[in-house]
């Protein structure tokens, strides 16, 4: 039963949430949150990283008229967006394969409500140095690899190591946030890292990096979600918001299919990337957001099951347990 009081409850404490959110995940990667409009307007809390959406949906118009004010609040990777869904600090926000997986087996309170698919199936990468006597995935072997734990990277260095005969029991993993990662890749401290785009991008084109993975693109989980709190979920209000939130983010990447270089030059002025790798992710990064689906639910059970096989989590989650439909058709 969804009570209204409890919706009017919500709506006044958003602006204490944020400050709560600052206190419980300081040690989780919460960058920085920001919000505008009236303290007594509704409010949807969403949450971000480097990813282009707050760009995205401002130069594609998206942002206009909007019937509730948005409250963004800004992570350096999918893990602590969970946790904040989770503690009810956020109510929708955009994460890759993994942390999903990871937060469901924790017992964490969300549920994946849409799915994200790039057209080119290619999200995550393996990268070494440029001169590096490491030319393959199976040369990896007792190397140190740089990898955010629980992060589509976590997911594709998995794949990608099994795929080679090798296991993370083979290589000393080195869990570091993106930003860790990037610096410790960059001074040589370790030999590898498993990462994303824009990251990835940055790193060939700035750096001559060399991409261990570009011809594996099958151990790439290259699916990515929008997920919701369970609580506002329950709320009907609330759930109406994230619902017209999930359509404007559909809408504005149809959009960014036929504009990649305004909204490549957007996402820089967002990130502080620079604009030229912005750019030419934006060209090669056609995504489509829409409904899960059952292979896509049948794709992320088998990214579970290798991290349960191999020690990763604990026990088997069941993907389609925390899949919530009817949010966006």
């Amino acid at each position: 039963m969804r009570l209204h009081a409890r919706r009017s409850t919500r709506r006044s404490s958003r602006r204490a949430a944020a400050a709560v959110l600052a206190t419980l995940l300081a040690t989780s990667a919460l960058v920085a949150c920001s919000a505008e409009g009236d303290d007594d307007g509704p409010v949807l809390r969403v949450g971000v990283q480097k990813d282009g959406i707050r760009s995205v949906l401002t130069a594609s118009g998206q942002l206009d008229d909007l019937p509730y004010e948005i409250e963004w609040s800004e992570f350096a990777a999918g893990p602590p967006i969970i946790e904040a869904a989770a503690a009810d600090q956020i109510d929708v926000a955009w994460v890759g394969a993994a942390p999903p997986i990871f937060g469901a087996a924790s017992g964490a309170d969300f549920k994946i409500v849409a799915a994200v698919s790039e057209q080119d199936k290619k999200q995550d990468s393996i990268l070494v140095p440029k001169g590096s006597d490491v030319s393959s995935v199976k040369e990896l072997k007792g190397k140190k690899v740089a990898v955010a734990k629980g992060t589509s990277g976590h997911g594709h260095l998995l794949m990608a190591l099994e795929a080679n005969g090798l296991s993370l029991d083979d290589i000393e993993p080195q869990y570091l946030a993106p930003a860790d990662g990037q610096a410790a890749f960059q001074s040589g401290a370790v030999d590898a890292w498993a990462i994303w785009d824009p990251f990835v991008t940055q790193a060939v084109m700035e750096n001559d990096a060399v991409d261990l993975t570009v011809d594996q693109p099958e151990t790439d989980p290259y699916l990515q979600f929008e997920i919701a709190s369970g609580a506002a979920l329950e709320d009907d209000e609330t759930r109406d918001q994230i619902s017209d939130f999930l359509e404007r983010v559909r809408e504005a990447f149809l959009w960014a299919q036929d504009h990649p270089e305004e909204f490549g030059k957007g996402w820089a002025k967002e990130s502080g990337l620079p604009e030229e790798v912005l750019v030419e992710v934006a060209n090669k990064k056609l995504t489509d957001v829409g409904p899960v689906r059952g292979e896509h639910v049948e794709l992320i059970q088998t990214l579970a099951d290798k991290f349960t096989d191999s020690g990763e989590i604990p026990e088997k989650v069941d993907i389609a347990a925390i899949v919530e439909p009817g949010l966006i058709e």
